[in-house]
């Protein structure tokens, strides 16, 4: 079987400046709001939700949160099945992933996609040694990209030669088509026929319209109640010098503690009758922002500064559901890698028909390892048959080469227990600890009765046995076996 050939060099490359206001309305947003947002003339819904992540502090700051709780969970890449070719498989894939620039940035943009519902990115492929490579992945501006009746992604031609039967939702023609495994595409809340997807910012925007327009009213009434209105008062006779003298005066209270006037001009602090809760502002900017970490997070006290007082059990339960978002988040970031990164790697480089591995998120938190522990020991009690590499994967901790020396748990001291009473001999308990056996150390003691374990070493217990013989090196190095105790 011919593997396939991989598409090098840019197909979207960089837009023209000009070529925004030419981009279709993915969704049926209200026209009147794209009107009141400036966004008539382009239609583009994908321009508003930039603009609400850069102005709403707070809407921004709980999809960082959304997207940084999936990307900081460790990752790995696991063979499908046992096997020296499944784990070659696995492992070029785990070395071309790490290799990719910005890796780390590209994901973030592929999870943009909570946020705006669609998110493209491009893979500039390479050769490599003779494998194909992912180099880098480029993130595209999700207008630019259209759909075909099938569902397929097309590029936006821009008054180019349109194929024949490519029609959008606007009854417009949908695009060109584009090299297949080029592009990786995430659609987040799609329904049905919608492949463009709905983001959390469509679902928040009218929680960021209420707090946008609250804000000038709050502004306007800082404005008017914050200060008073300075009243300057000058008499009949007063000159074009003396009115502008007193102007500047006025102006100049915005900043001074003081000012010095002459007797015949007075000033006056016109304080202004308030009208309603001062605090009616604040309190609807605050619901604002519950509702969007609800919508966002599913909660509200991972995110709020903690405004009412709530209780430890309480701030665990909305933890909990987080958690459960990080977890579905994680679950679908990996379908998507998986499915079509992952998937056209092993295409290029060992053909279609060899299984390819899987690139997972680990998920698990520290307090469900205490728990697991837990559990492992007791399965362990019981008999219950675990291969090593299932503790090694679960805890994260690294795997030993068999050229490795490796560190040992001395139970209760159970080495020197064992050598004084002829269980073990020195190069058996050297071996256990990684050390080199000695000439002498094969030797076993004659056994004694054995004391029990937590008795106390008083005079009457037996000395450590160690056979006589061998080089002053050879006793320095048995000297190892004890300090590693």
């Amino acid at each position: 079987m011919t593997n396939p050939k991989p598409i090098i060099g840019e197909v979207a490359g960089r837009l023209s400046e000009g070529a925004w206001d030419r981009f279709l309305n993915p969704e049926e947003f209200p026209s009147h709001i794209l009107r009141s947002e400036g966004y008539a003339a382009s239609g583009s819904l994908f321009r508003l939700y930039d603009e609400m992540e850069e102005k709403d502090a707070h809407l921004f700051a709980v999809l960082q949160t959304r997207k940084n709780g999936v990307l900081s969970c460790p990752r790995k890449v696991i063979a499908t099945s046992e096997g020296p070719a499944p784990q070659e498989v696995a492992r070029f894939v785990e070395e071309a992933l790490s290799r990719i620039r910005g890796f780390d940035q590209s994901l973030m943009h592929i999870l943009d996609a909570l946020g705006k519902g669609l998110s493209v990115q491009e893979i500039i492929w390479e050769v490599r040694d003779g494998r194909v490579h992912a180099a880098e992945l480029k993130s595209r501006a999700p207008e630019r990209f259209t759909f075909a009746p099938d569902g397929s992604l097309r590029l936006q031609d821009h008054g180019r030669t349109r194929p024949e039967g490519l029609i959008s939702r606007q009854g417009r023609t949908a695009g060109l088509p584009l090299p297949e495994r080029k592009f990786i595409r995430f659609t987040f809340g799609g329904l049905y026929d919608n492949p463009w997807g709905k983001g959390l910012c469509a679902r928040a925007y009218w929680h960021y319209w209420f707090k946008k327009n609250n804000l000038k009213f709050w502004l306007v009434y800082n404005e008017k109640f914050g200060a008073p209105t300075i009243i300057g008062r000058y008499g009949p006779g007063a000159s074009d010098e003396d009115r502008d003298r007193l102007l500047e005066v006025i102006d100049s209270l915005q900043n001074d503690t003081g000012v010095t006037v002459p007797d015949s001009i007075t000033l006056d602090l016109l304080e202004a009758k308030r009208s309603g809760n001062v605090s009616t502002y604040q309190e609807l900017a605050s619901w604002c922002n519950d509702e969007v970490s609800k919508l966002v997070l599913g909660a509200t006290l991972t995110s709020s500064e903690g405004r009412r007082s709530g209780s430890l059990a309480l701030a665990k339960v909305h933890q909990e559901v987080r958690n459960e978002y990080v977890e579905a988040d994680a679950r679908t970031l990996e379908e998507v890698l998986n499915n079509q990164l992952v998937r056209w790697l092993v295409d290029f480089n060992f053909g279609a028909h060899v299984p390819a591995p899987r690139w997972t998120l680990d998920t698990s938190r520290r307090e469900d390892l205490e728990r697991e522990i837990s559990v492992d020991r007791q399965l362990v009690a019981l008999g219950v048959a675990l291969p090593r590499r299932h503790f090694y994967d679960k805890y994260k901790r690294p795997a030993p080469l068999d050229t490795e020396s490796v560190l040992s748990h001395d139970d209760q001291n159970l080495f020197q227990y064992h050598l004084a009473y002829g269980i073990v001999t020195v190069n058996e308990a050297r071996t256990r600890l990684g050390l080199d056996p000695v000439p002498w150390g094969d030797a076993r003691v004659e056994p004694q009765a054995p004391r029990r374990l937590g008795q106390s070493n008083d005079a009457e217990s037996p000395a450590p046995v160690v056979p006589e013989g061998g080089s002053e090196e050879e006793r320095e190095n048995d000297s190892d076996l004890d300090a590693s105790k």
